[in-house]
């Protein structure tokens, strides 16, 4: 079926370093996309794209990009079967190129789109074709866009325009380094080459950017409902998220979980990486000491969101080591952010039980997910969620655990700090403009 979801990351630059900048954030967000990278720029008046398969060191070969005040970038996650070049990003027609986070839920109401991408692409230059501003085509987007996005749009008239739904679900900022003007999907890019931030992108904001001005300007505003699994799993943990710490949420979440789902055991393993902070967390608050004992392989891949089943084992089957001797003979509660399929948890329990792991209690720093996303995240179809097969215990019996306990929605928010936050993947409940018979979503979005 349609590609039309995909977690991404999205990183532009104007300035005399913008194109080295680019490819520099691209890969400071890797995190976000490690199926294949692109950046576009201006040349000769014209808007030029390099872009290739895999990680942004073996995507893209600086010494093919050519040198411009302008470009925009992207590192993207795939969500069907194959990784083929021409989905990867930007997408461009020689006069604007585009740069996407999120999903376009009703692209499909708009015509035949093999990604909804290529929806955006398609709107603007009708937009731009009937003589519009890319700052009018781009209000005239936002007003008829559904769903969640973080967007760059570069054109060959030496602009940028940078926009965030109403809704704000993805983060975008903004920063400064050195002489260059920089938007990135997070901050810990910026300030670790060495910027500063300015701000973030407002929810209904567009923000255009060019050789001598930024001109900020809040189009549209609908209650704010940022998706909570940018503090869970998505962002690095040294990264802000509307002024709120990714890791300071990720402790709390921890804290909640061992005060209100604790668990009886001898050692906190946490799942690399990004449940390292909910694991210390929960170690301090239970008590119970921490041990490292997964090693997460240097060149593994997040699995959860490979585009095929046959993909996700495969990357399994190389992700982690055990440390047997942190293992043998103890209680183990093993610590994750979140369960979503379960491939990955089940081989981690059977993997510590062949290492000599007396028990092993999971314990997880976010709800059970139940429902699909129609926001960016690659989880389609409510039969591959593990929530699937019923409870908690019999989440358990699935995973091989001696038990399995998750937080509560409420616990969740009190832990990340902010109300404002999608839990549609908890919940059920979508925080669209529109209506939408959902089963006929799960199907237009099924790969």
């Amino acid at each position: 079926m349609m590609n039309v979801k995909e977690h991404c990351g999205v990183f532009g630059a104007v300035g005399p370093d913008s194109t080295k900048l680019t490819f520099e954030g691209l890969k400071l967000l890797q995190h976000r996309g490690q199926e294949s990278a692109g950046i576009s720029w201006i040349e000769g008046g014209k808007v030029l794209t390099r872009k290739g398969l895999g990680l942004v060191g073996e995507a893209l070969d600086p010494k093919d990009i050519g040198e411009s005040f302008f470009s925009i970038g992207h590192v993207r996650y795939s969500t069907t079967g194959s990784t083929t070049l021409q989905e990867a990003q930007p997408l461009d027609d020689g006069s604007i190129a585009v740069s996407f986070n999120g999903t376009i839920t009703n692209h499909f109401r708009y015509g035949r789109f093999s990604t909804d991408t290529e929806f955006i692409l398609s709107f603007l230059r009708g937009q731009l074709s009937q003589g519009r501003s890319l700052e009018s085509s781009a209000k005239a987007f936002m007003d008829v866009a559904d769903g969640a996005f973080s967007l760059l749009v570069l054109s060959s008239r030496e602009e940028i325009v940078a926009m965030r739904d109403p809704r704000g679900f993805r983060p975008l900022v903004i920063g400064e380094i050195g002489e260059n003007k920089v938007v990135s999907s997070e901050d810990s890019a910026i300030k670790q080459l060495g910027g500063r931030v300015i701000g973030f992108v407002h929810p209904g904001e567009i923000v255009k950017i060019t050789r001598d001005n930024l001109i900020r300007e809040r189009v549209s505003s609908l209650p704010t409902t940022t998706c909570a699994f940018e503090y869970i799993y998505f962002s690095r943990a040294d990264s802000e998220i509307d002024g709120i710490s990714v890791y300071a949420s990720r402790i709390r979440l921890g804290e909640l979980l061992a005060r209100n789902h604790p668990a009886r055991g001898d050692i906190v393993v946490p799942v690399p990486d990004s449940s390292r902070p909910i694991a210390l967390g929960f170690s301090r608050t239970s008590g119970i000491p921490m041990e490292e004992a997964l090693v997460r392989t240097v060149s593994s891949k997040r699995s959860f969101i490979m585009p095929s089943n046959e993909k996700r084992n495969e990357v399994l089957k190389e992700k982690f080591g055990v440390v047997e001797w942190a293992i043998r003979g103890k209680r183990v509660v093993l610590v994750d952010d979140s369960i979503v399929r379960g491939n990955t948890m089940k081989r981690l329990v059977n993997s510590l039980r062949n290492a000599g792991a007396n028990e092993v209690h999971i314990r997880i720093g976010s709800p059970m997910i139940r429902f699909p996303c129609y926001m960016g995240i690659d989880f389609p179809r409510r039969s591959e969620l593990v929530a699937n097969v019923g409870d908690e215990r019999a989440i358990a019996r699935e995973l091989n655990a001696d038990s399995v306990e998750y937080l509560s929605v409420e616990e969740m928010v009190q832990a990340i700090g902010r109300t404002t936050l999608c839990k549609a993947c908890f919940t059920g409940e979508y925080p669209l403009k529109g209506k939408y018979d959902l089963s006929s979503l799960e199907s237009v979005f099924a790969r």
